[in-house]
């Protein structure tokens, strides 16, 4: 069968679901059908698909692809998945993270080959035009749906991390501590602005340095890239960061002290400061606890 005679079906069309029917379209793939809660959203994507058809319900598109993809959100996807009959040998998957591959097991008592197919990517709009290449898709499936997850994440450019239940639950964990705490850790640093500037032009004035922190991990890695106080040992900036934050925002001091307090052993592998320094800084960090 080829790429293009390969149907695939989509049970939600959200941005993660809508970013991924579009690569797939673009890498030659036939998006058969589409449904989604919100009939409007379906027809929305089916609109920028030749091939696809919106159907009224889950169990039409289940009967129209060869590789069905649960995108509705997690706690969604056991629901759909009880609700659905499929024939032995169907192929289906859903694409969090999160939840377990067990969310499917009524599927798989149906003879169904069940899967994850995970794009590590942070979908913000639904006008995207689908998924960028390089980014990487965490599989975990048996076979033969295994090796077409991984032939899918070459057709889009992408890398494969092939994950056990146990390891994607730490994978998760580490992407909300990369990309939805990052969110949180730039709100925090902005918040620091407001005697001074607008929540906006602190925003405008931090990306570039962001930017710039992302960019330097990427060519030079951890911890060498590591810069700041706490990477050379300047116990006197943080002392003065510590009584700031206590006076003006000590909602802000507690997570303070506890990004120093990790970043203090990146500091010590990079050869930045020694092991005195690397006790004086903790003293220092856990002083206002």
């Amino acid at each position: 069968m080829t790429t293009k005679d390969f149907k695939i079906g989509f049970i939600g069309a959200g941005r993660m679901g809508t970013a991924l029917a579009l690569s797939l379209n673009q890498a030659g793939y036939t998006v058969a059908g589409i449904t989604s809660r919100s009939p409007a959203s379906a027809r929305l994507l089916a609109g920028k698909l030749a091939s696809a058809a919106v159907y009224e319900n889950p169990r039409s598109v289940a009967e129209s692809a060869d590789l069905l993809f649960i995108t509705t959100p997690d706690s969604a996807i056991a629901e759909v998945a009880d609700a659905l009959h499929v024939r032995p040998g169907r192929m289906v998957c859903h694409i969090s993270a999160a939840t377990p591959l067990e969310a499917l097991n009524t599927l798989t008592a149906q003879g169904a080959v069940t899967g994850v197919f995970h794009p590590l990517l942070s979908a913000g709009s639904r006008d995207t035009t689908g998924i960028p290449s390089g980014i990487s898709f965490a599989v975990e499936a048996s076979e033969p749906l295994r090796s077409i997850l991984c032939a899918m994440a070459a057709k889009l450019d992408g890398r494969v991390i092939e994950l056990s239940a146990a390891d994607r639950v730490l994978y998760h964990a580490s992407a909300i501590l990369a990309s939805n705490y990052l969110v949180t850790l730039v709100d925090r640093a902005a918040a620091l602005w407001q005697g001074f500037a607008t929540r906006e032009q602190a925003v405008t004035a931090l990306l570039p340095l962001i930017r710039g922190t992302i960019a330097n991990i990427e060519t030079i890695g951890t911890p060498d890239c590591l810069t700041g106080p706490i990477s050379r040992g300047d116990t006197g900036t943080v002392q003065q960061h510590l009584a700031a934050l206590a006076a003006a925002a000590p909602d802000i001091l507690d997570l303070y002290q506890v990004m120093g307090q990790a970043t203090i052993p990146l500091a010590l592998n990079r050869g930045g400061i020694n092991t005195i320094q690397a006790a004086e800084l903790k003293e220092l960090l856990e002083a206002q606890s």
